[in-house]
């Protein structure tokens, strides 16, 4: 194989990588669960997809998106930022989004466009029920508790920004159950109270069967909290 070729192929790959990265993902239900949507393009009538006004979370990758709730990028519209929604609400788009599409890298927009940027991924176990006693809080994943010095001594816990899988045993093993984002103030009717030894973070894009779920949280205990602390 000659040089050019050797260079036009590693362009093309690259143009395809780079592609690849820049998507955008929506889904149905908030916390990413529901029937799901991925473009790497534009879109300018999600009717024509059979995703009109139905997302109500989304997760952004490689550059910013801007999603509107009318076709053709009309009407009420917000820049996303790469990272993680777990629900569209907070931005009045929740099962409202008709077209999206992909921000050029070099272009500017005022700032008041922009949707609050998602909160960092992070979950903070409690000591006691009720969010009371010494806490623990970590935005990496935990094969070990013990070396935290919180091994068996879990017995509440506020999840924010994402997903994550709490574990009885070290290692992911064991008992587990994926925590949707928000305030869980008892881990009693899980089977897990004073039993976390292993967490770590559920990717936007998993598919978790509902049985994993942890149990559903009332309204006011979800994700929608995570947008207006991180303005």
């Amino acid at each position: 194989m000659n040089t050019k070729l050797r260079i036009a192929l590693a362009i093309g790959t690259l143009s395809l990588a780079t592609q690849a990265v820049a998507q955008v993902t929506f889904y149905e239900k908030e916390a990413f669960q529901g029937r799901s949507f991925t473009t790497q393009q534009r879109v300018g009538n999600f009717e024509k997809h059979g995703f009109n006004d139905r997302a109500s979370s989304a997760v952004v990758v490689g550059t910013r998106w801007e999603v509107c709730d009318d076709t053709r990028f009309q009407g009420n519209c917000a820049i996303l930022r790469p990272g993680q929604y777990s629900s569209l609400a907070s931005l009045g788009l929740n099962n409202r989004v008709s077209s999206a599409r992909a921000v050029r890298a070099n272009a500017r927009h005022d700032e008041s466009r922009y949707a609050p940027a998602p909160p960092v991924p992070q979950v903070t176990f409690y000591e006691h029920e009720g969010f009371n006693g010494r806490s623990f809080t970590t935005e990496r994943e935990v094969e070990n508790f013990k070396r935290a010095g919180f091994q068996n001594m879990a017995s509440s816990v506020d999840v924010v920004g994402d997903r994550w899988e709490a574990c009885e045993n070290f290692g992911y093993s064991g008992r587990c159950v994926v925590l949707r984002p928000g305030r869980y103030p008892s881990f009693q009717s899980m089977g897990l109270n004073d039993r976390i030894s292993s967490v770590r973070p559920v990717g936007g894009h998993a598919r978790i069967e509902e049985h994993r779920y942890a149990p559903a949280l009332p309204a006011e205990s979800n994700d929608r909290r995570d947008y207006r602390r991180s303005n």
